[in-house]
């Protein structure tokens, strides 16, 4: 059998290069991201039609918080959040301005109550030392007038004095006085026996007779008068004339709800 021995002398063969068999290469296609598909739904989106990455009203996205979408716990319109309902509760129940609630209203009765009781306790003890003076000075302007008076016939002859000229009824001025019929006549038989009135005939019925004072007792009630309101004057010429338009005008309430 015969065996090839290479030559040494012979140069070898450079082999030849394989050639590369061609490839199509296949162009990496680019996943869009979720902000460039919104994009892209947006420019093609069809006029009065949403984009299908966009969020329909009343629904959740998917993605929670996604651009587009409302989150997924986001209040749907027209329910209220559990937080909402509570506040709305705590709102309702809430005491608006110028309510009151019935303990309160209450209460505040009470205090006006007992505010009220104070002060007419404090006027009624003013009065009460006014009446006191109000006997010693009538009692000190009867001696005026005449030193046997006293603050009965004080009384009488004043009442009398406002209907000078014609006369007024002893009954008429029992009603005045608040005082009973008898009083009345032992008050006036005093002022007669002093000389200060005098009974005269009614002009208006000759058989019932008129009182009126007597020329003496109208001088001397006069001048007690004039004494008086000196005195007055002297008091009340510290105040002012708004505090005086007030004392008059309470005085006469109160003497108009006595009577």
């Amino acid at each position: 059998m015969q065996t090839n021995h290479p030559n040494p002398h012979q140069t070898p063969a450079k082999p030849t290069p394989a050639e590369p068999v061609p490839t199509e290469q296949v162009p990496t296609e680019q996943v869009p991201t979720e902000q460039a598909q919104e994009r892209q739904a947006s420019r093609e989106q069809v006029p009065g039609q949403r984009a299908s990455a966009e969020q329909v009203p009343g629904e959740n996205a998917p993605g929670g918080n996604a651009p587009g979408g409302q989150a997924s716990n986001e209040q749907v319109p027209g329910e209220n959040a559990p937080g909402e309902q509570v506040l709305g509760e705590q709102v309702a129940g809430a005491k608006v301005p110028g309510d009151q609630e019935p303990g309160a209203q209450v209460l505040e009765e009470e205090v006006e109550g007992e505010r009220s009781e104070v002060l007419v306790a404090a006027i009624e003890q003013e009065l009460s030392a006014l009446f006191r003076r109000s006997r010693s000075a009538s009692l000190r302007l009867a001696r005026r007038v005449h030193p046997d008076m006293d603050a009965a016939g004080y009384a009488l002859i004043s009442q009398i004095e406002l209907g000078s000229g014609a006369g007024v009824r002893a009954s008429d001025v029992a009603q005045v006085l608040g005082l009973d019929k008898s009083t009345v006549s032992r008050g006036i038989t005093q002022l007669e026996t002093l000389g200060l009135i005098e009974r005269v005939g009614d002009p208006d019925d000759g058989r019932a007779r008129l009182l009126r004072l007597t020329a003496t007792g109208a001088e001397r009630y006069e001048a007690m008068r004039t004494q008086r309101q000196t005195e007055f004057r002297a008091i009340l010429a510290r105040w002012n004339p708004t505090d005086l338009s007030d004392l008059g005008r309470l005085l006469t309430r109160l003497n108009t709800d006595l009577g």
